[in-house]
């Protein structure tokens, strides 16, 4: 580096101290202060400014060397690489990625997500933040990283943003992505690790596709056993808190088995999050296979406003098919534009009970399905509580003949039969006439009663 720029990071970083002596003298606080001034080497210990690895960051020189540099030299022991404000070219090479995290306990941090920016300058990956190799104890994973107020641009090209393969006990905060024509963040053998106020915006599969999420977690993205991207681990323990997605045309949030038929996705948790879009190509907003376990999705808004150029086909929003999880607090909705199939298509699997609370639909142009669509291979239950659309189809597929009684029992001032609701409920539903004190039962699409004890 030179030393024109050393001596500029030295200044700063003097001026800083002398700034904070002032204050705390100003305050009254005790303080002992040598004969000169401390001083503060450039490139501490524990951070790594890119700028003073060469890292221009004017958006149109190369920095890829620059910023590795930096990388790489927190990889020593760890540290914070920083990145002052500025847009940071950088380039794949085929199938090497413009930047990969090459040690343990690296945070990645910017000025602020839309200030401090990296611009994929080529197809393929632009950040690597992957571990060796599959490895179910974890000991070769990518660990303790985290990446923090720093934007990634994919600049219209093909590729990967960030890659997660064989990677543990990391969190991603204020985190903007954008313009990448390709899958933004994809995970293979991602454990522990959480996603707050990441946004996404303006990014999609390429044209004609329709598997191309913006985030997709899943437990291989490969069949070929021992190639990159393979693993017989899974995906587990990750927690979306308050992300925001916008402008896909291929998917918001898919989390599934992959393409090897081994082990489970599970405990993944998806809270207060924002899935809008109008450029609609094709495939759910949200998907949960029928591989996965323990996923639970709550306080989400999902939008489909529109089509992109070129595509016409109606949508499923939500593809929910996981066991022992819950879809809860939902509102679906759309505009004058007939962008939605069904609300959500709901499978139950065997010894599973499929829960769905609170999951409405607020149709601007109702679904051409219906609000709820029931695949006709679920061999499972179903809980279902207050999930209605506003206009249209309630229910579709093959409307399960039992439903898993909930813990609320309506109350009615006389008989009871399917005008006491407002839409028609499903066989196992029960409730109470207040007046003659009576037990009904739907079964078979008629009503049953049994007088209560007094």
């Amino acid at each position: 580096m030179g030393s024109e720029q050393q001596s500029d990071s030295s200044t700063r970083r003097r001026k800083f101290l002398a700034g904070a002596v002032t204050g705390l003298a100003a305050a009254g606080a005790a303080i002992t202060v040598g004969s000169a001034t401390p001083a503060v080497a450039a490139g501490g210990s524990d951070w790594f400014d890119v700028k003073e690895y060469g890292a221009v960051g004017d958006g149109s020189t190369d920095d890829t060397a620059k910023v590795q540099a930096a990388i790489d030299a927190a990889a020593a022991g760890g540290g914070t690489v920083y990145f002052p404000t500025g847009k940071y070219l950088v380039k794949p090479a085929g199938s090497t990625p413009a930047l990969s995290v090459t040690g343990n306990n690296i945070r990645l941090v910017g000025a602020n997500s839309k200030a401090a920016m990296l611009v994929k300058g080529a197809d393929g990956i632009l950040l690597r933040m992957s571990g060796a190799g599959a490895d179910n104890t974890g000991a070769t994973h990518r660990r303790y990283c985290s990446v923090d107020n720093l934007g990634f641009n994919g600049n219209n090209h093909t590729g990967l943003l960030l890659e997660l393969y064989y990677t543990d006990n990391c969190y991603f905060r204020d985190v903007f992505m954008t313009s990448n024509l390709d899958i933004c963040v994809d995970a293979v053998e991602f454990w522990d690790s959480h996603f707050y106020n990441l946004v996404i915006e303006s990014s999609t599969g390429p044209a004609g596709s329709t598997a191309h999420p913006n985030i997709w977690l899943r437990n291989t993205s490969t069949a070929t056993a021992g190639a990159w991207g393979h693993s017989t681990d899974n995906i587990n323990q990750i927690h979306f808190t308050g992300c925001r997605l916008e402008a896909f045309g291929t998917g918001a949030l898919w989390i599934t088995q992959g393409s090897a038929a081994t082990n489970n996705p599970n405990g993944i948790h998806v809270t207060d999050c924002k899935f809008e879009s109008s450029q609609v190509q094709g495939g759910p907003h949200i998907k949960v296979d029928s591989s996965c376990k323990h996923v639970h999705a709550s306080n989400v808004y999902a939008y489909a406003g529109g089509f992109a150029t070129g595509y016409s086909t109606p949508q499923n929003i939500i593809s929910w098919a996981g066991t022992a999880s819950s879809l809860e607090n939902v509102l679906i909705a759309n505009g004058s534009t007939a962008t939605i199939n069904s609300g959500v298509l709901v499978y139950a699997g065997t010894g599973a009970t499929a829960v769905l609370r609170d999951v409405v639909g607020l149709y601007g142009t109702k679904p051409t399905g219906t609000h709820l669509y029931y695949e006709a291979s679920s061999t499972g239950d179903f809980l279902i509580e207050n999930c209605y659309g506003s206009t249209g189809g309630q229910a579709g597929g093959t409307i399960p003949t039992r439903n898993q009684p909930g813990p609320r029992l309506r109350l009615v001032a006389g008989p009871v039969g399917d005008a006491s609701f407002t839409r028609a409920p499903l066989d196992g539903t029960m409730a109470v006439d207040t007046v003659s004190e009576r037990l009904y039962v739907r079964v078979g699409g008629s009503w049953m009663w049994t007088q209560l004890n007094s």
